[in-house]
């Protein structure tokens, strides 16, 4: 049995005192982000959580997708809403490669053959009950917000899954929408007059059970106020082992990383 079925939502594997790793982009270091291929490689290799980017095509279906074009990590070019998803599923997404450092750079040609948008209904129905999944999800428009709710609804995510979402306000259109979706907001220092810690105060007001600082935020300060508000911060993000047993050292709940096979020996020493 897979590690992650030892749990039947994500709440239990916190719990345990176990550290979660989750595979940025469905395993972006080693396959294609946001691909089939990427969600089925980081499942198999024992991540516990894999994270992935959403958008909503120009005729309504959700697939995975990080950029709002096509240039960087396809043959495609332009808009990605100006596109169906019949156009999208003749489109290579193999073109992009990633380093351990998080730069990268487009290839000549594609990895693979053939590596078409993946369809989130896909992923859902293939491996929602096999790991845990961080959505992050780029539409603000209502009628997309609607299609994706109805759609985590539909597959019974609940305590399976969540939406990561870049604002509050963006947050509370989801509860207007579903109350019951966990959501981790990713508003960050910088783009308001909050600080980290106070950001942190603001999460547990909206009701956040998950945080995804990024890695230079972290400090035990950190750590020691987001479990006493009973926040799990997932760090983003460590590639390194070294990075991962610092955060670690710190108290972190939880990596998000390029690199799974890098951070687990360091999070399978702890307990």
């Amino acid at each position: 049995m897979k590690e992650q079925q030892k749990f039947s939502n994500f709440h239990d594997l916190y719990a345990s005192g176990k550290i979660p790793v989750t595979a940025h982009g469905t395993y972006i270091g080693r396959y294609p982000e946001n691909s089939l291929m990427g969600v089925k490689a980081a499942y198999e290799a024992g991540c516990d959580f894999v994270e992935f980017d959403v958008r909503v095509t120009k005729d309504g279906v959700p697939v995975l997708q990080h950029d709002s074009t096509l240039d960087r990590n396809s043959d495609g070019t332009g808009s990605f809403y100006d596109y169906t998803l019949a156009e999208l599923e003749k489109v290579n997404f193999s073109y992009y490669e990633y380093f351990i450092d998080c730069s990268g750079r487009k290839r000549k040609t594609p990895e693979y053959e053939s590596c078409p948008i993946t369809r989130l209904d896909t992923v859902l129905e293939e491996y929602g009950k096999k790991i845990f999944m961080n959505i992050q999800i780029y539409e603000t428009d209502p009628k997309a917000l609607e299609i994706l709710c109805g759609m985590f609804k539909d597959f019974d995510m609940y305590g399976r899954g969540y939406f990561t979402l870049g604002r509050f306000g963006d947050g509370h259109n989801v509860r207007a929408i579903d109350k019951n979706i966990d959501l981790c907001i990713l508003e960050r220092p910088g783009e308001t007059v909050r600080t980290t810690m106070a950001l942190l105060h603001d999460f547990y007001d909206f009701g956040s059970f998950i945080a995804q600082p990024r890695w230079f935020d972290i400090t035990p300060q950190y750590c020691e106020e987001s479990r006493k508000l009973g926040i799990r911060s997932n760090v983003y993000y460590a590639n390194l082992a070294e990075d991962a047993q610092r955060f670690v050292d710190c108290g972190i709940d939880g990596i998000l990383t390029d690199y799974p096979e890098n951070i687990f020996p360091v999070v399978n020493k702890i307990g």
